[in-house]
């Protein structure tokens, strides 16, 4: 799976007018996710996902796609933003191909933020049908956080020789430690038996 180059940047500017919000799954707090097309991206980025401070619009880094397949309107429109109760955790997908997406943990803290890595679900969900590879799709939903832990639909698709394309679902269950006195870190507690679908 084609994964998205990022880079977090540093520098607090203001936002421009065509700076797009996306909506949180969870409602508002004290950061939120915007889509532009900052040229500090670079050319062959098509959006950035840039992390704000709601109170005083300020940038606080940038989460950058550098291979866009759709435009920063649509990014609007299927990226999907959780944002954790305390408001200093969310996780978020953006497009990796026209036909998947992939899921990011950040920490906030203190208004800086990190990238949380965790181990590799789909990989683990694979194994579970005999395969080692995605079809077309890949697709990855959070849901709303259960106490410290990020639930995640799962849709994929496998492509086998013998019989074609077969398209599965499962759930996925994430857990992030960050009380004050540790370092923010995410794991990977289970991923339930994918069960297959009808596409």
């Amino acid at each position: 799976m084609k994964r998205i180059a990022l880079c977090l940047l540093s520098f607090a500017v203001s936002l421009r007018a065509g700076d797009q919000p996306v909506k949180s799954q969870t409602g508002a707090t004290k950061y939120e996710i915007r889509v532009t097309d900052d040229p500090a991206a670079g050319p062959d980025a098509g959006y950035a996902l840039t992390f704000v401070e709601r109170a005083t619009g300020r940038r606080l880094g940038t989460a950058v796609n550098g291979a866009a397949c759709i435009t920063p309107a649509a990014a609007v429109e299927t990226i999907t933003v959780v944002w954790h109760p305390s408001g200093d955790l969310v996780a978020f997908t953006d497009r990796a191909t026209k036909h998947s997406t992939d899921l990011y943990l950040y920490s906030l803290r203190d208004g800086k933020p990190v990238r949380l890595n965790f181990q590799d679900y789909v990989q683990n969900a694979l194994g579970r049908v005999d395969a080692v590879s995605t079809g077309l799709s890949c697709v990855s939903t959070p849901l709303p956080w259960i106490g410290d832990d990020i639930p995640v639909k799962l849709y994929f698709s496998v492509d086998r020789p013998e019989s074609g394309r077969h398209f599965y679902e499962t759930s996925v269950t994430l857990h992030v430690e960050h009380s004050p006195d540790v370092v923010p870190a995410a794991r990977l507690v289970s991923v339930k038996p994918p069960v297959k679908t009808d596409g």
